[in-house]
């Protein structure tokens, strides 16, 4: 599936896991550097989404502060 490449008019953050089954890390670390966003390497959590069983996560609303903070 294409997804667009060209640089996202605002901050961004984009945040990958080593073992997720949609998206091979390299492909997230390439799109975050087309689009001009923060790359946040998860280490190996599988797929990021509820269904996968992850909870709260404390540093991700510590980063999205930031981002925010950055707007």
């Amino acid at each position: 599936e294409d997804v667009p490449r060209d640089p996202l008019p605002f901050p961004s953050l984009l945040v990958a896991s080593a073992s997720d089954p949609r998206c091979a890390q390299a492909v997230a670390d390439d799109l975050a550097a087309a689009w001009g966003s923060e790359f946040i390497d998860a280490g190996d959590a599988g797929g990021l989404d509820h269904a996968s069983g992850h909870g709260p996560w404390p540093e991700g609303l510590t980063r999205f502060a930031m981002l925010m903070a950055r707007l």
